[in-house]
């Protein structure tokens, strides 16, 4: 009895001393080097063998300073695993403050005649850029990599915004072996914390004395070991919305002298941005626009006409200089004497000029698809504005920055959770519910004829509407016309179009619509006596976008879809039709969508009539089993074909 009780406290000692023990930068091992593959997922082209991040707050001469240390040591298995040996690290900066890394240090190590041999990275192999108004990027590609390598950096980074912690992430699109973290807060700096992601793990929470600060410190620390690769796939809104990790909002600073409490409800969030001088003061300088507006509004306009020409005006006049923010960059004045500025700068402006024609207008603080959903009341995490009316009890939302968006046709990034509704006028600070976009109509009509040798030609006329349109015009002219219908023709099947047209797609307002004549040498299967057909011919489905078994997140489709097909198919005058697909109607659970096909044969023509529509932009992980079946009945169905034999 005795005997066991020693050999369990020695495995006890054994197994604190394993977990206990650093990794230090550096000692990368044969083994490590010798792996081929990762035991827990063959699929991985690289894995994060360790990675610890410690944050704590520190002291200069003259400031406290947040302070962030990275070890990361990552295997490469392959050439696709290459990617991982770029590293970026973001900083953030303001007008007057930034972060800074230092001590970098990053190593390739490789095994060579059985002989561990290290590369260094190279001051000049390091790239400094501004990536944006708020964020300088350092980014470096370690050398000397080859399938095989393990890579070892660190660094650190201090920043002057102590209130603010980063994110903690502990989930990436490679696996991880073992990833730990260490969180140092003062006492009375009391942060709120939301875990995110589909892995379940706790803090095991302790304190401490700072010396640096004379303070006692809580300090939150993090250990996960075989963590799985956080896989993206198709309709997915921001997949960092599902990363697992943690998230961190101060919400107030108790101590013996200081007692400041920070935004608790999204109502205190709207009056905290509304207090902001941006919003406070300079939204109804007027004057800066009145010359521009009295020549494009009259009394005689209704509101709505009087939005519609101030929109296109902010539009036509004031470019979007890539920047979000939802505070000024330039201001009014200089937005409008230079014709540029960041998101603020034109919607703010746009909200100004809306009050100026007499518009119940405010502005409208978001975060974008793009920077991920606010899981808490927050200020620091909503990185854009838009314009909000409401004219005889209806609301419009607005952004002018993009050049296709129209009155409630946003870009997709915007559709994005809620809003914070600001109005310093009637002090009104609340949440408002984001219109939800109505369904994207795509319509389509052919007129073809095929021939004994299986040539295909004919007619196609299509038209869009809502942001269906606008995506059309995104594509339509992003590139030139040549560049746009080379790449058509090989999308749908290699067809040889001429005779193409677009009208109203180089607007903003309205559908479009598109026409072309089109040609394929083999539009059918020839055998025998016998033409072969799929009689949705180059618009057919072929690939089903879900590939996963399973999906733990929301698909986003970005706004709901129409699609209507007419097809008609002349056959050769001594054929007729031997088989012809059956109907079909394909319905998702709880009125999600539907899909309808019919076919019939009248005249010498083969008639198709297709309809598929998804009644909702955003769909549960539930829906996922019934979806992945929706689609490949549907693609099942599309590849069908209709046999067409020589009359005897």
């Amino acid at each position: 009895m005795i005997k066991n009780i020693y050999l369990l406290l020695f495995i006890l000692s054994l197994t604190q001393f394993s977990f206990s023990q650093e990794i230090e930068f550096g000692e990368v091992s044969k083994e490590e080097l010798s792996e081929k593959f990762y035991e827990k997922d063959s699929s991985a082209n690289a894995v994060i063998l360790f990675k610890k991040r410690r944050t704590f707050y520190g002291a200069n001469a003259s400031s406290v300073e947040l302070v962030t240390e990275i070890h990361e040591r990552i295997k490469i298995y392959n050439k696709e695993g290459f990617d991982k040996a770029t590293v970026t690290v973001n900083l953030f900066k303001s007008r007057s403050s930034k972060e800074r890394i230092s001590k970098l240090k990053a190593y390739t190590y490789n095994l060579e005649n059985n002989k561990i041999v290290e590369t260094k990275l190279d001051k000049n192999q390091i790239f400094e850029n501004e990536f944006s108004y708020n964020y300088k990027q350092v980014k470096f590609t370690m050398p000397n990599v080859k399938e095989g390598s393990v890579i070892d950096i660190t660094y650190k980074i201090t920043s002057p915004f102590v209130l603010s912690i980063d994110e903690l992430k502990l989930q990436y699109d490679i696996p991880i072996k073992h990833i730990e973290a260490e969180i140092q807060t003062p006492d009375g700096y009391n942060f709120r914390t939301k875990t995110k992601g589909g892995i379940s793990f706790f803090p095991k929470h302790t304190r401490k004395r700072s010396s640096a600060l004379d303070r006692t410190m809580d300090i939150q620390n993090y250990t996960l070991n075989d963590v799985p690769a956080l896989k993206d796939e198709a309709f997915v809104d921001n997949i960092n919305n599902y990363r697992a990790g943690v998230l961190f909002e101060l919400i107030s600073i108790v101590t013996p002298t200081t007692n400041r409490y920070y935004s608790q409800t999204w109502g205190d969030v709207a009056k905290t941005i509304g207090n902001d001088d941006d919003y406070k003061n300079e939204l109804d300088k007027t004057n800066s626009f009145d010359d521009e507006l009295d020549e494009i509004i009259s009394d005689s306009q209704t509101e709505i006409d009087k939005m519609k020409s101030v929109f296109k005006y902010v539009k036509d006049n004031i470019q979007w200089n890539g920047i979000d923010g939802k505070y000024f960059y330039n201001g009014i004045r200089k937005t409008l004497k230079e014709k540029k500025g960041n998101t603020a700068d034109v919607n703010l402006t746009l909200v100004g000029m809306l009050r100026y024609a007499g518009i119940d207008a405010n502005p409208l603080v978001i975060s974008t698809k793009e920077n991920s959903i606010p899981f808490f009341p927050t200020v620091d995490r909503l990185n854009y504005v838009l314009a909000y009316a409401v004219i005889g009890g209806e609301q419009y939302f607005l952004d002018a920055t993009d050049e296709f968006s129209d009155i409630n046709v946003l870009p997709l990034k915007d559709y994005n959770w809620e809003g914070v509704f600001i109005d310093n006028n009637k002090m009104v600070w609340k949440k408002v519910a984001i219109k939800k976009p109505e369904a994207g109509i795509s319509q389509y009509m052919i007129n073809a004829t095929i021939n004994e040798e299986g040539v295909l030609e004919g007619n196609l006329m299509s038209r869009y509407t809502n942001h269906k349109a606008y995506d059309f015009r995104k594509n339509y002219n992003g590139e030139d016309l040549d560049a746009y219908l080379t790449e058509k023709e090989e999308s749908l099947e290699n067809i040889e179009i001429s005779n193409y047209k677009a009208q109203n797609a180089e607007t903003y307002e309205g559908f479009v619509s598109e026409s072309y004549d089109f040609y394929k040498e083999e539009g059918a299967d020839v055998i025998n006596d016998k033409l072969y057909i799929a009689p949705m011919l180059f618009l057919k489905s072929t690939e089903n976008p879900f590939k996963l078994d399973t999906r733990e997140y929301p698909i986003d489709f970005g706004y709901p879809l129409k699609q209507r097909y007419m097809i008609n198919i002349s056959i050769p005058e001594n054929y007729i039709v031997e088989s012809n697909p059956e109907p079909m109607i394909l319905k998702l659970p709880e009125d999600l969508g539907v899909f309808q096909y019919s076919s019939k044969v009248l005249g010498g023509k083969v008639q198709i009539s297709v309809a598929m529509e998804l009644n909702k932009a955003i769909m549960g992980p539930e829906t996922y089993v019934y979806l992945k079946e929706f689609f490949n009945q549907m693609i099942k169905k599309q590849k069908e074909q209709v046999v067409l034999t020589k009359a005897k």
